[in-house]
């Protein structure tokens, strides 16, 4: 399976933290079949373990959980996009999404 179909699934899913769950646990499977972009794999998976972690027995607001998966889906689509481009350019990408996880998103 590859990043785009994991994140394509993930983006067809339901809000919910069993979504979440696959996400995490095939971002990780990724890891091992392709180390050279594993950085960008474990980013979007430990954020997405986060929030089940943090969630997965909580009734959860709708509107708050559409906004998590939002926000995973959006750096899903960053790091789809820095798959296709040099492996520095790729780090940049991948640092830029890790800050932005780390000190702009307090839901998870």
């Amino acid at each position: 399976m590859t990043f785009k179909e994991i994140a394509q699934r993930f983006e067809r899913s339901e809000s919910g933290s069993d979504s979440f769950k696959t996400f995490f646990k095939d971002a990780f499977d990724l890891m091992k079949i392709d180390p050279e972009n594993a950085g960008l794999y474990f980013v979007v998976g430990v954020a997405a373990q986060t929030y089940v972690i943090k969630y997965e027995d909580q009734a959860v607001d709708p509107a708050f959980a559409d906004r998590a998966k939002a926000t995973l889906e959006g750096f899903n689509q960053r790091l789809l996009g820095a798959l296709t481009l040099e492996p520095d350019a790729r780090l940049r990408v991948l640092g830029e999404v890790a800050v932005d996880y780390e000190w702009k998103v307090d839901a998870f």
